[in-house]
C-alpha cells in the first residue's frame, strides 16, 4: 500500500515537470518569433533591402496630385515618414510632400496611398526630375517628363540618368561673353594684373585676398586734402599710396574694423599709411559720418555720392575673386 502511493505521488511530480518544461519552451518560440517580425525605416535598409523594394508614382489626370504604391519584399515591416518625401529638380526648388501620416507597409505586402504630393501642376512635371526620400541617396524613382507614371526601376534607365545629369550640370560662359557683357565700372572695379591705379582697384585687391566683406561692414578706400582723382593719398616722405578699409556702420558712425596700405606696384601692408595728412598720434581710427570737420581736410570714408571717386562697392565684380 506505501509503495502504490509512492509511485502516485512520483508519476505526479514527473507530469508537473514535463508540463512546465512544454509552457517554457512554447514561450521561448512565441520571444522568437516577435523578433524575427521587425519594424524599420526605409532610410536604414541596407542597399540590397531596398532593391527588393519597388514604388510606382502615379499622377492624377490634372496633375494636381501624385499617388505611391509601394511593393516590400523584403522580410521586415517598413515603415516611412509621410512628410519626408521629395521631389527633385535640378536647379529648381525640391517639392515636399504633405502627407503627415507615418506610412507602414508590411513584409511582403502592397499599399497604395493617395495624395502623397499634392497642389501641383502640369508646368512641375515638364522637365525631368528626381523622386526621394530623406534626400538624394535614398532614390526611388525618377519623375519622367510628360508621363503619368513612374517606376523604380526607371532609375537603371541609362538615357534618364544622363538627361537628369546634363539637367543639373552648371551651364560654362565661354570668356569672350563674359568680357563682352562687363561695363566700364566693372572692368574699373575688377583687379587688374599690372600697376594699381585707382582706389577702386586698390579695393578690389585687398577684397581678392582677404574674400568679401563680412556682414556688416563694407571695404572702402579713404582721402584726404591730397588726394587726386584716383584716390591715391600722399605720406609724409612723399609716396602716393592707397589707403584702405574695412568698417562696420551703425547709428550715423562708422567704425574702422582694419586698414591697409596699398602701394601703386601691388605692395601691401597690413595697416594705416604712417603720417597721412597729419601725425599719427592725432589721426582718430574712428570717423563720425555726421562730423564736418571730418569731411574737409582729415582723412575721411569716400562715401559722397556726388564724389567722382565715390567707391560704395555696390557695382563690384567678383567673378574673378577668387
Amino acid at each position: 500500500m506505501k509503495r502504490t502511493g509512492l509511485a502516485v505521488i512520483f508519476l505526479s511530480l514527473l507530469l508537473l515537470i514535463v508540463g512546465c518544461g512544454k509552457v517554457t519552451t512554447s514561450q521561448k518560440s512565441d520571444q522568437k518569433h516577435k523578433v524575427i517580425e521587425k519594424t524599420i525605416d526605409y532610410a536604414k535598409l541596407s542597399d540590397s533591402e531596398q532593391s527588393e523594394m519597388t514604388f510606382i508614382f502615379t499622377k492624377n489626370s490634372d496633375s494636381s496630385a501624385v499617388d505611391l504604391k509601394v511593393i516590400n519584399r523584403t522580410s521586415k515591416n517598413v515603415t516611412f515618414n509621410g512628410n519626408k518625401f521629395l521631389l527633385i529638380y535640378p536647379k529648381k526648388s525640391q517639392i515636399d510632400s504633405t502627407d503627415g501620416r507615418t506610412i507602414k507597409i508590411g513584409s511582403n505586402s502592397t499599399k497604395t496611398f493617395t495624395n502623397l504630393f499634392e497642389g501641383l501642376n502640369s508646368a512641375d512635371f515638364s522637365t525631368i526630375g528626381l523622386y526621394c526620400y530623406k534626400n538624394n541617396h535614398n532614390k526611388l524613382a525618377y519623375s519622367e517628363a510628360n508621363s503619368s507614371s513612374s517606376k523604380s526601376t526607371n532609375l537603371k534607365d541609362e538615357s534618364l540618368q544622363k538627361a537628369y545629369k546634363k539637367a543639373a550640370a552648371k551651364e560654362k560662359v565661354p570668356d569672350s561673353k563674359r568680357s563682352n557683357g562687363r561695363n566700364d565700372t566693372e572692368r574699373q572695379n575688377s583687379v587688374p594684373n599690372g600697376q594699381i591705379t585707382s582706389g577702386q582697384q586698390a579695393v578690389a585687391l585687398i577684397q581678392s585676398l582677404n574674400g568679401p566683406a563680412p556682414q556688416g561692414t563694407s571695404y572702402t578706400f579713404m582721402t584726404d586734402g591730397s588726394s587726386g582723382t584716383n584716390g591715391a593719398v600722399k605720406t609724409n616722405d612723399g609716396q602716393m599710396v592707397f589707403w584702405v578699409r574695412l568698417f562696420e556702420s551703425g547709428n550715423g558712425v562708422a567704425i574702422t574694423v582694419d586698414d591697409w596700405t596699398v602701394f601703386p606696384n601691388r605692395t601691401v601692408i597690413h595697416q594705416a599709411p604712417p603720417e597721412v595728412g597729419e601725425p599719427s598720434n592725432n589721426r582718430s581710427n574712428d570717423s563720425n559720418l555726421n562730423d564736418s570737420d571730418n569731411d574737409s581736410d582729415d582723412s575721411s570714408l569716400n562715401d559722397d555720392a556726388g564724389s567722382d571717386t565715390t567707391d560704395t562697392n555696390d557695382n563690384y565684380d567678383t567673378d574673378n575673386l577668387n
